[in-house]
């Protein structure tokens, strides 16, 4: 009955989140690089400021400079085609749940909700055919995995100085997933699948300081830190080969055998996740902020072979982007003039690692990824209310013989409110 219920769960996130990206089979997936609207909207990995002047969501350390308390929640629609067979597909889904209060100037705290990487994929191999016994079969594969790794997070904004803040961030990682390979017979489906659960916890150390100001400009500096404080652990569930009489992706009391043999094995150290990044924002008198940001990513766990289809996985990344904001003025008079306007450019590059009788190694293939980002921000209501949309467009391939186009556009919506705020009200 337990194996049960993991198997219906894996399958209501599977087809919820169904993403058919044939890169997000290698490992865990790949990846988000970020998660709020706004911050897509740059090309952005959430250091610099682009929610509001001098505030980034996805940066703790900068969230007493919002003037209000903000719930916040992004959703995103992706459309993914592949070059060779010209094929494509696309799917749907939250990104971000977010609840932040500043209090004052100087302090605040706030708890999120976000998918933290994409294990959804689909691909499957040309139709053949072949006969025996004077029988004809039609006979193709198909390889499925679904779900992936959420994050549950706590942070909380502590001053340096009047010039720098320091954020701190609990990051509580679980969720399931599930990957499948199926043989079609004259569209009967063999499928072998296996089960997996992850538990662990992360912790982000967030910088902000202005290093220079003057009356044309200033200078900011931002910083982030990712530790692994507990390795993300799990237990796998494998299952034997049956077949699915009824085509419902599951084993029942329909299908063949009766019974299915599930062995299930407790693995520790499957994720571990380490990063630094950086970044720099230039600011002018006329509310344009142009800057630029780097991150080195590296997973640093043991058993990484847990979680793929592939025998490569994904244990490094690097990420450079570039990008400009125009913020809009919330009590300016004419309407297009509280509009913010963002755009960026950025890159990354995944390694793949394989392994060997010395451990894992670098497997001499790289996923690149470029991608040119725009999107907007409109501010309504008295309390700072604001919606954002954003629109990525961008490719990713190993070769050019495995070239992937990929589409995304994003929604956001905040509604601010007054709590810890009543000070600032009276302004």
């Amino acid at each position: 009955m337990f194996i049960r219920k993991i198997v219906y769960i894996s399958i209501m996130l599977f087809e919820l989140a169904f993403n058919q990206s044939i890169y997000n089979a290698y490992g865990l997936g790949l990846s988000r690089t970020s998660f709020n609207t706004a911050v897509n909207g740059a090309g952005s990995i959430g250091l610099v400021p682009t929610f509001h002047p001098g505030v980034s969501m996805e940066n703790s350390a900068t969230w007493p400079g919002l003037n209000f308390s903000y719930v916040n929640s992004s959703f995103g629609n992706e459309l993914f085609g592949n070059e060779i067979n010209n094929s494509e597909n696309q799917s749907a889904g939250f990104t971000n749940i977010q609840f932040v209060v500043p209090i004052g100037d100087r302090y605040g705290f706030g708890f999120s909700l976000k998918p933290v990487n994409d294990h959804n994929s689909f691909f499957k191999t040309d139709t053949t055919k072949f006969s025996y016994e004077s029988n004809e079969f039609v006979t193709n594969k198909e390889f499925r995995s679904g779900g992936g790794i959420m994050s549950g997070s706590f942070g909380v904004s502590l001053p340096l100085n009047k010039n720098m803040g320091l954020g701190l961030s609990l990051n509580h990682l679980f969720g399931s997933s599930r990957d499948e390979q199926s043989m079609v017979i004259n569209s009967t489906y063999y499928r072998l699948f296996n089960i997996r659960t992850y538990t662990g916890s992360t912790i982000n150390v967030d910088f902000a300081g202005q290093m220079f100001t003057s009356p044309k400009y200033s200078i900011l500096f931002f910083a982030k830190i990712e530790m692994t404080n507990k390795p993300v652990s799990g237990t796998l569930y494998k299952f034997d080969l049956f077949e699915d009489v009824n085509n419902n992706y599951t084993f029942d009391s329909q299908d063949y055998p009766s019974e299915v043999q599930v062995d299930t094995l407790d693995i520790n150290d499957i994720h571990a996740p380490n990063s630094m990044a950086i970044g720099v924002n230039l600011s002018t008198i006329n509310s344009i902020n142009i800057f630029s940001e780097f991150q080195i990513w590296r997973d640093k766990a043991t058993n990484i072979n847990y979680s793929s289809i592939f025998k490569e996985q994904v244990a490094s990344k690097s990420h450079a982007g570039f990008g400009i904001v125009r913020f809009g003025n919330q009590i300016a008079r004419e309407w297009q003039d509280r509009i913010t306007f963002r755009s960026g450019i950025y890159k990354d590059s995944y390694d793949l690692y394989e392994d060997s009788f010395s451990g894992m190694k670098f497997s001499g293939k790289r996923i690149i990824e470029n991608g040119l980002s725009f999107g907007f921000g409109f501010k309504f209501a008295g309390t700072g209310n604001q919606i954002d949309f954003s629109f990525r467009n961008g490719n990713r391939f190993i070769d050019k013989n495995n070239k992937e186009n990929f589409k995304e556009f994003n929604v956001g919506i905040s509604i601010g409110d007054v709590w810890f705020l009543r000070r600032r009200t009276k302004q």
